[in-house]
């Protein structure tokens, strides 16, 4: 495991942190590994440490009453995993699932609850990064939940393009349709439907997991209004 000082990925509220502080969470911090599919928290059990993701993609998930299971948001690196959990409640109220292989920095809730008390720093950092998740959330609920499929589907063809792939035009979703279709809320057949119609419209080029985007312009379009 990397030594927390010299960590080059370590988030903003830990580079508020003292050489004392430091050390303390270098002796309650363990590094783990977790394979594609592999939960990193399970839903309903027993909080016990924050994650911190530091490679790989994961998802959000959270029941709902008939005992599906919902994504609600892709965690990239960078990220707490478990934050509001351990603040707030005593078991897992959602679980986080590695779509890829993912690193992951654990402090045990003990510990983390320390360094919040003692340096008023690190809890506005860490209450800076819970307002930005619930605001971005937010925006996300409202604009998928109002826009039309095809938008919905674009808005995610580009996320992964913009924000995961480095503006790359040509890259790979890792997640399977039925995932894909849960993210942006809605039906398996209705995103292979929309998958098809934007690629008839050469807005995008698309085999399996792999996705080209052949006009940025039009995709954006599609993405604001719904149509071309």
């Amino acid at each position: 495991m990397q030594d927390c000082k010299n960590c080059v990925i370590r988030s903003k509220a830990v580079d508020t942190l003292s050489e004392e502080e430091l050390h303390v969470l270098m002796e309650n911090c363990a590094e783990a590994t977790f394979s594609a599919g592999e939960y990193i928290i399970k839903e309903g059990l027993l909080s016990s440490h924050v994650g911190y993701l530091k490679s790989g993609l994961a998802a959000v998930n959270k029941k709902g009453v008939k005992g599906i299971e919902q994504i609600l948001k892709i965690v990239l690196p960078k990220n707490y995993i478990g934050l509001q959990t351990v603040l707030f409640e005593k078991t897992n109220q959602y679980a986080v699932k590695a779509i890829n292989e993912c690193i992951v920095c654990f402090i045990d809730n003990l510990s983390f609850k320390k360094l919040i008390s003692r340096n008023p720093q690190f809890d506005e950092e860490l209450l800076l990064f819970l307002c930005n998740e619930e605001l971005t959330y937010f925006d996300r609920f409202v604009n998928w939940h109002q826009k039309q499929i095809n938008s919905r589907v674009a808005d995610i063809i580009l996320f992964f393009s913009e924000n995961i792939n480095n503006q790359a035009l040509s890259f790979e979703i890792p997640l399977s349709r039925f995932d894909l279709s849960s993210l942006i809320s809605t039906t398996r057949e209705s995103l292979t439907r929309s998958i098809k119609e934007l690629s008839e419209i050469k807005a995008v080029k698309v085999k399996g997991k792999k996705f080209q985007i052949l006009d940025p312009e039009l995709l954006k379009k599609i993405s604001q209004n719904g149509h071309y």
